[in-house]
Parts: C-alpha cells; structure tokens; sequence
C-alpha cells in the first residue's frame, strides 16, 4: 500500500546558529544571519533524509511546495514528488501554515518537516494531534521531542513508518523559546 507522505522544509532553518544568533525567526534575524555569511542548512539534511528513503520510493508518494520548500530537495535526491503550489524565492512561516493545512486536507499519513522549534510550533498550529509528524533536526532551537536525532535516524523512522513496522507514537510537547522573552527573564 503506498504512503502519502507531506514534506515541509524550511528552507531558513538553522541559518542562525553558526553567525552566533538563536535562529532565523523574523525578518530582522534573517537579514542578520545573512550579513554575518550564514549558508542554508536546511536543505542538505533534508536531502541527506531523503537519500535514505530511496530503497522505499515506490512504496511512498510525497506532496510538497516548490523550490527550495520541498521539490528541489526531493529532485536532488532522486526521488518523485507531487507539487502543491508554487512559493516565491523567499517563504515565510505563512507559507508552512499552508502547505500544513493543504497535506491536512489530502490526509496524508505522515508529515516530515526540516527545520526547527519555530517550524515545528507553526505545524503543530495546523494539524494539533491529526497527522503523525517527524522532525528533521535542522533548526538552531531543537527542544521539542518531535525531532529525530539526525537527518539519517529522520529516515529510519520514516521506513519504519511507512513499511509498518511497530513502532511507538505518542503526542510530545512543541516547545519553542521566544529569544525576546528570554532576554527579558520570561520563559
């Protein structure tokens, strides 16, 4: 039986943390990260997933955005996906919001995104408990329990799941820090 499968990537994620910032939320931060020679990370752990689910792709079906949201990733590791819409050079956390509530829409089995705190809360926002969801750790702040513990351990999950071996799903918590409150002794 084929498994549908969503796939969110943030293309952003994790853009921060190597510049010395607690991530890329916001436009402000971005543009900071940017300025201090942060590279995309993202992508290339979401590829480096991807290349190891291609011993399933003919038991899978992946729905995504285009670009760098999703198609560019699944091309790059040789694997087939259905685009949903196409998303502009730069993609916001709008733009998450709805490929979430299109994939909740299709009724897709499983959700795998890349990206961290921020991305997985947005996801979170959208389908609560609906969707069984895997985190592909690729973010600055991972503190919520919906990640792998790398990209490769993202695809073993992923062949468990889809090949339906038993495995162990529970609701964890989405925990996303807000620096701002941080810095101001809120938590």
């Amino acid at each position: 039986m084929i498994k549908n499968i969503g796939l969110i990537v943030n293309p952003i994620a994790g853009m921060g943390g190597k510049v010395g910032l607690k991530g890329t939320d916001g436009e402000e931060n971005l543009i900071k990260a940017i300025k201090k020679g942060a590279v995309k990370e993202s992508p290339q752990k979401t590829i480096r997933t991807l290349k190891n689910i291609k011993e399933i792709k003919d038991k899978i079906r992946i729905y995504t955005y285009s670009g760098k949201m999703g198609e560019d990733e699944c091309l790059e590791a040789e694997l087939n996906c259905i685009v949903l819409k196409e998303v502009g050079q730069s993609t916001y956390s709008k733009d998450t919001y709805q490929v979430a509530q299109e994939l909740l829409s299709r009724g897709v089995d499983l959700i795998v995104f890349s990206g961290g705190d921020g991305t997985a809360r947005d996801i979170y926002d959208v389908v609560k408990d609906n969707i069984p969801v895997i985190g592909i750790p690729a973010g600055v702040k991972i503190h919520s329990a919906v990640f792998a513990n790398n990209p490769e351990n993202a695809a073993l999950i992923i062949k468990d799941f889809v090949e339906e071996k038993s495995i162990l799903m529970e609701e964890r918590e989405i925990i996303d820090i807000d620096e701002k409150d941080l810095k101001n002794d809120k938590l």
